[in-house]
């Protein structure tokens, strides 16, 4: 059972995934500057590790087509979108720049899953946290509550072929008959890699090439034509498969702005086998704190206690431990994750501990928002000894965790732990 999750769009530690105006705000000033990187990161598309922030999206982002279409599938047009960190912006299968809108992506927090369509780009340009360090999706504030994340949190996500129905259409932006067009297709199964257009007029096997524009497509050097001049598009995926429109689109018909190819691309990918579920990190220390860059079981002690990391004198020569060198009578120590999350993911806490110079005795507890689980009185000697506590017996009334806490009631004395690990 997902533990329930508020939403929010303020990030912490400083760093922003996108500025005042969101994602989609840098639309028109950074199309130069996003199609001069490539997409030189790669993910497991199968089930990757997916850092996520969220903002108010627009209607239109980056991807350049309308996400309220009545042709999109009613998630999309329920706003379950997201922004994509530039580094990865050339889909999962690491095309150009652009390649990655459309394409959808099962997205799996502490709070639930859904999958969500790429609608928009989080530049690198301004937004440290899609600079690369870690896959990033930048989610729309429908999509952030529908997961329950709240501000800087962390999920699990696969590539999935879109669950649209009916064909892929085009949704016009400009065009006129001279030559030019610019549009977008949208509402296809798997992401497009290459696009051309002919003329009606033309022998079928006459293609013209368009080239991508920020997140859409464009042509310049079509031939002129007459106003209702049917155009066919044809469209090849990411994944090989090339096919051409059945149905014409009417050379500056005002009728509309999107229009039926009368085709549809394939999954030419082998089905998802399993689940891509997302656990917090059962790792809280283990050689170094557990969790993803930004998003990481963290210290946070009080009085006179300082914690250190330290290779020297770990448990089973280990190459990172805790020391902590000064914790008074009554001082302490919390350790704590950003995302609240339900006991019961796990089945115990366990870590080891000694005390450098004497016995001393901690009280231990697990805590969320909603108080703290029952203490357990642990016991430190000169030796190292694990301790496990069982979650079901010290949490059985509160429904969600996400701080540890050791609490000195002996006189101060230096003591190490290590290997915090849930089970």
């Amino acid at each position: 059972m997902k533990g329930m999750i508020l939403a929010g769009c303020l990030l912490g530690l400083g760093l922003f995934a996108c500025d005042d105006g969101g994602a989609a705000s840098s639309n028109s000033n950074n199309v130069n500057n996003v199609n001069n990187h490539t997409n030189n990161t790669t993910i497991d598309p199968d089930c990757a590790s997916v850092r996520l922030t969220s903002y108010t999206a627009a209607d239109g982002g980056w991807c350049e087509f309308d996400r309220t279409l009545p042709v999109l599938p009613a998630f999309v047009r329920a706003g379950l979108t997201t922004a994509i960190a530039e580094p990865w912006n050339g889909s999962s299968y690491g095309g150009d720049p652009g390649e990655a809108c459309g394409e959808c992506w099962e997205v799996d927090t502490i709070g639930g899953s859904e999958v969500v369509m790429v609608h928009d780009l989080c530049p690198i340009e301004g937004n440290p946290l899609c600079a690369g360090s870690h896959f990033h999706f930048d989610l729309s504030g429908e999509s952030a509550a529908a997961l329950f994340t709240a501000g800087l949190d962390e999920g699990r996500a696969r590539r999935v072929p879109c669950p649209v129905t009916g064909n892929v259409h085009a949704q016009i932006l400009d065009w006129n008959q001279w030559g030019f067009v610019r549009l977008q297709f949208v509402n296809h199964r798997v992401p497009i890699r290459a696009a051309a257009l002919r003329y009606g007029s033309e022998p079928a096997d006459t293609w013209h090439e368009l080239a991508r524009s920020g997140g859409a497509w464009a042509i310049s050097g079509a031939p002129a034509a007459d106003p209702g001049e049917p155009i066919f598009f044809r469209v090849t995926s990411a994944q090989g498969e090339t096919v051409a429109a059945t149905l014409s689109v009417p050379l500056l018909d005002e009728s509309t702005n999107h229009f039926d190819l009368g085709v549809q691309l394939t999954d030419q990918g082998e089905a998802s086998v399993g689940v891509c579920e997302f656990l917090p990190p059962a790792a809280v220390y283990a050689d170094g704190w557990g969790g993803i860059n930004q998003v990481r079981w963290m210290p946070n002690p009080w009085g006179s206690t300082h914690v250190n990391e330290t290779g020297s004198g770990c448990h089973d020569g280990s190459a990172s431990c805790l020391r902590v060198p000064d914790m008074a009578q009554w001082s302490g120590m919390h350790v704590y994750y950003r995302q609240e999350f339900p006991p019961d993911f796990y089945t115990t806490i366990s870590f080891w501990i000694r005390a450098e110079t004497g016995p001393m005795s901690f009280l231990f507890s697990l805590s969320g928002g909603d108080g703290p689980c029952s203490e357990t009185t642990i016991e430190a000697g000169t030796e190292w000894t694990r301790h496990t506590i069982e979650l079901a017996t010290v949490c059985a009334l509160i429904p969600a965790i996400n701080t540890l806490t050791w609490q000195n009631t002996t006189a101060e004395a230096p003591f190490v732990l290590d290997d915090i690990l849930f089970e």
